[in-house]
């Protein structure tokens, strides 16, 4: 029975767009209990800071770094940072910022046959080529639950993925390769309740044997019916909305012709993970709201936006307050991924990065012309991946720029200001308690 590689793959970016979002925001280094704006000209520090005024304007910020090769050869390349959700015009300004680009790398962990089959030989390739062939007849598979028949072409496929998300049409189109470089070939009767996919394996022919042999797959070789329906729970986009704030993978259109999706694949992440000692398995199921805990919390995200809409706002003020607060605390990311498993900041920060990087050089040498390039990631990303622009690629920093990512006005909320600093003052005491000695500062 095939996997859902579709819905998975939503799970594992919902999971690392989660932890992710969490490391970015604990680079902020800034002190919450005075107000002040910290400098803007140093570009060394992380990724997002928090600045907090006298008027009672609480503003997490994000940067976008722009660096240039010092032997003067090569493209320009911008880390762009973001937080998975944030303010629409975070969103937007970010847009604007990335269509200035000639080529943008973005940050998703895609279905295994995302990438393209490959291989370097027919054994290989014809494995390669299954799996991605099995990612395609999943979609197919998807677009039969939502519409009631199979698609009549690929095109029609391709439509339906991109109405559902961008990045899938990419992905299906190079899974619809095979790693010998021969599309594949798709047939639907005229009721439409039944499907044909095919590769003609290494020799291009119906028939053979071994590596030559047609790889084949049906309505037969897919889950059954019940596995196929349901929408996934996203819990990142129910936490936005709750807040009145944006979801990153809603408000960004990545549909564009010059967007590439530089990442790893489930399967390159789970293998990975699995030799440096760790399991993604139980965290992505409890932050896709598979697991019990996802789906209480879940729950508590509705209560709060019933809550929120009786109290005129000030329960989404306080929680935005909270989440800054909480981090902006490393003491609390160092412990929480300490709880995750060995290995497992490894894999998913660095190891990650280096595909990013991988792919930069890469393009140096195969698309000199190229001139401009933009990596979109999350913040807890960059300042690894900062050095390894130092370090492999030679680059240094030249500018930035800070873009509003989310942001608390206590000069127009409902909530007293002496409240607020109670309810900071005693979260403060609690994360101390907790994890030892609190980043953010005194909690007086």
């Amino acid at each position: 029975m095939l996997r859902r590689r579709i819905t998975r793959t939503n799970r594992t970016c919902l999971g690392l767009g989660l932890v992710a979002a969490g490391l970015s925001i604990a680079t902020a280094t800034a002190q919450e209990t005075q107000p002040q704006t910290p400098k803007s000209d140093d570009l060394s520090d992380g990724y997002l800071r928090v600045v907090e005024e006298s008027g009672g304007l609480i503003t997490l910020e994000v940067a976008a770094r722009t660096f240039e090769p010092i032997d003067g050869v090569g493209p320009k390349i911008s880390l762009v940072g973001v937080s998975h959700i944030g303010e629409a015009e975070l969103y937007t300004s970010l847009q604007e910022l990335l269509n200035k680009h000639e080529v943008v790398l973005y940050e998703s962990v895609m279905p295994t046959g995302g990438d393209g089959p490959k291989g370097s030989d027919d054994k290989l390739r014809h494995a390669s080529t299954e799996k991605a062939m099995q990612f395609v007849a999943e979609a197919i598979a998807r677009h039969h639950t939502v519409n009631g028949r199979y698609p009549t072409s690929k095109a029609e496929l391709l439509k339906f993925a991109r109405s559902k998300d961008p990045r899938l049409e990419d992905w299906l189109a190079k899974a619809a390769i095979d790693a010998w470089g021969k599309t594949l070939t798709y047939t639907s009767p005229e009721d439409q309740q039944t499907f044909s996919l095919v590769s003609l394996g290494a020799d291009g022919k119906e028939g053979g044997e071994g590596s030559d042999a047609d790889i084949k797959l049906d309505q037969t070789s897919l889950p059954e019916a019940d596995e196929m329906q349901g929408e996934e729970v996203n819990l990142q986009e129910s936490l936005a909305k709750a807040l009145g704030l944006e979801y990153q993978l809603v408000s960004i259109d990545y549909g564009q012709e010059n967007w590439r999706c530089s990442d790893m694949t489930i399967d390159q992440l789970e293998r990975a993970l699995k030799e440096e000692g760790s399991d993604f398995a139980l965290l992505e199921g409890a932050l896709a709201g598979t697991s019990w805990q996802g789906k209480l919390a879940g729950a508590a995200l509705k209560i709060i936006q019933w809550l929120d809409d009786w109290a005129d706002g000030a329960i989404s003020d306080m929680i935005k307050i909270v989440l800054i607060d909480l981090f902006a605390d490393e003491t609390v990311i160092e412990q929480g991924l300490k709880q995750l498993g060995q290995g497992f900041e490894e894999v998913i920060v660095r190891q990650r990065n280096q595909v990013v990087i991988d792919e930069l050089l890469k393009m140096r040498e195969s698309e000199p012309e190229v001139k401009s390039i933009a990596v979109f990631y999350g913040a807890a990303h960059m300042l690894d991946m900062q050095e390894r622009l130092y370090s492999q690629l030679g680059y240094k920093a030249v500018s930035q720029e800070w873009i509003t990512a989310i942001q608390v006005d206590l000069s127009k909320s409902v909530l007293p200001p002496s409240q607020v600093r109670i309810m900071r003052r005693s979260f403060k005491q609690q994360l101390k308690r907790q994890f030892g000695q609190s980043s953010t500062g005194d909690d007086k």
